[in-house]
């Protein structure tokens, strides 16, 4: 594993305060234990994809999205094993900190955000406070209007991200939030791209790999993603990455 650690002086900055910061390339199925932290931790994913555990739920996380472990929360995560990830991390704490209680758990962020952090700490002498600018530029991007976008719609991906397992329908998801199934479906597909649908699959397809390469069977693997008939996900699957399911199962598993 290829990692670069920036040590930093804790300046007890008032409103955003860095404590960590660095930059891995993650071996296939490189993890932490799970553990709790007292600052707020963010992980950018620069490329490949891996599995992020927080709150007794697992969420699938790619290139050009975030990953979010706040104060006191017990957390962990793990490399894909065939495609692992490449990271870099912000950990920080004061007043302001407390507001990314309101993100969700995976959330979209571009790749260059952190990679600025990192360029900037050029100067230990000035490298927290430079640091500490960025973070402000962050925060105004994840927390204007402009930056967090609808609420329904992060409100949806969250949902799915936490549901995707269940016999989910689009018309269930939009009598959650009190919204007519046709105006959300508009929404969500006027800010991400896709639709409601589509995204659904995405996650659960994404989830059904890793279960399949931690050796679970076809069968499993799709009620462990919400699909009761294997053969339905099977098609799906095969759909969404043009191979068959079984392809992703370990040889010593079958």
């Amino acid at each position: 594993m290829n990692a670069y650690n920036l040590f930093l002086t804790n300046r007890q900055l008032a409103d955003l305060n860095p404590l960590i910061a660095g930059e891995h390339i993650c071996d296939p199925e490189h993890g932490t234990k799970p553990q709790r932290r007292n600052y707020v931790l963010i992980h950018s994913v620069i490329s490949g994809k891996g599995m992020f555990y927080v709150g007794g739920q697992a969420y699938p996380v790619k290139a050009g999205e975030a990953f979010l472990i706040l104060p006191g929360v017990v957390a962990n995560y793990r490399a894909d094993s065939n495609d692992p990830w490449h990271y870099r991390w912000i950990g920080f704490d004061g007043r302001l900190s407390t507001h990314f209680a309101t993100l969700p758990p995976v959330f979209p962020l571009p790749e260059t955000i952190l990679q600025k952090m990192l360029e900037v700490a050029d100067d230990p002498s000035v490298a927290e406070y430079r640091i500490a600018a960025e973070l402000f530029k962050l925060y105004a991007r994840l927390f204007s209007r402009k930056g967090v976008g609808n609420p329904y719609v992060q409100k949806v991906q969250n949902y799915i991200q936490t549901s995707y397992m269940l016999p989910l329908r689009v018309e269930d998801i939009a009598n959650q939030f009190n919204l007519d199934r046709r105006y959300l479906s508009w929404l969500f597909k006027q800010e991400t791209g896709q639709s409601i649908q589509q995204h659904l699959i995405t996650v659960r397809m994404e989830a059904a790999t890793l279960h399949l390469q931690h050796g679970f069977s076809v069968k499993e693997t799709a009620r462990l993603v919400g699909y009761p008939d294997a053969a339905n996900f099977s098609k799906m699957f095969k759909k969404h990455f043009g191979k068959s399911p079984a392809v992703f199962i370990p040889k010593n598993s079958k």
